[in-house]
């Protein structure tokens, strides 16, 4: 398929900086806690990471003891992974590869995709090849997690601009991002304005097909998947109007 646009752009060295590097241990202690339980994990379990980033969650995952497959179309987010894993004698299968096409082998316990990395062809029938291949790594009786914004509390809580600063090896930068909601097509947009220690400018835009959560779920089941569940929080608590976030579970039959 070869799907690549915005997003080959957008995750660069600069927003890996800015968004992806996690300072709070608590936090990702949080985050393997929900998805250990939630993926019902036993020790030495296979675990897919689609969309792994610079291995955020696979890294600790590997810590953890788990035996961890990452995939990722961002070849330099996979070798910083690789790197850090190396050091820390860590032992974890890493590709650098199209998520809407890598299926992992052997069959995995659990998939995870976290932290909004789906939705981002404009249409259904794309987005649903990454689903797919979530159900093709895993074994029968595996399960999924899909973490992804919560659109109700996206709509209640509407921020057109959004602006953070992060401290980086190189000084701080400044991010600003631009959000517009296109309601009839059901895509957010966004531009992404970063201002460096230097004062130099960098742009990137961004689109993301917008799911509520019942359709969000009904495309998981078009996938194969049943038992859907859908969490609010990290606390595995219902989805509300104030959530932060959608957590999606669902397994393989």
């Amino acid at each position: 398929m070869q799907v690549t646009t915005w997003w080959a752009e957008l995750y660069d060295d600069l927003l890996a900086e800015v968004l992806l590097v996690r300072g709070d241990p608590a936090d990702t202690a949080r985050t393997l806690s929900y998805l250990i339980s939630q993926l019902r994990l036993e020790p030495g379990s296979r675990v897919l990471d689609q969309c792994c980033g610079i291995g955020s969650l696979a890294l600790p995952l590997a810590q953890a003891g788990y035996q961890v497959v990452g995939v990722d179309q961002a070849k330099g987010y996979v070798a910083r992974a690789r790197g850090e894993a190396s050091r820390a004698g860590l032992s974890v299968e890493l590709h650098a590869a199209d998520a809407f096409e890598f299926v992992a082998r052997p069959p995995c316990r659990a998939v995870l995709n976290w932290w909004t990395s789906f939705g981002y062809a404009t249409d259904d029938e794309t987005n649903l090849q990454m689903l797919l291949r979530a159900f093709e790594s895993l074994e029968p009786g595996g399960r999924l997690a899909l973490d992804v914004m919560n659109l109700p509390g996206v709509l209640r809580n509407f921020a057109p601009t959004v602006t953070l600063r992060r401290q980086t090896a190189h000084g701080e930068v400044e991010l600003a991002r631009e959000s517009e909601l296109d309601l009839a097509r059901g895509e957010l947009r966004k531009l992404w304005r970063y201002t460096l220690p230097d004062g130099r400018r960098v742009e990137h835009v961004s689109t993301v097909r917008l799911y509520m959560p019942h359709s969000l779920a009904e495309l998981v089941r078009r996938a194969g998947f049943v038992d859907v569940v859908l969490h609010g929080e990290l606390d595995a608590s219902p989805l509300g109007l104030d959530s932060r976030r959608c957590i999606l579970v669902a397994t393989r039959p």
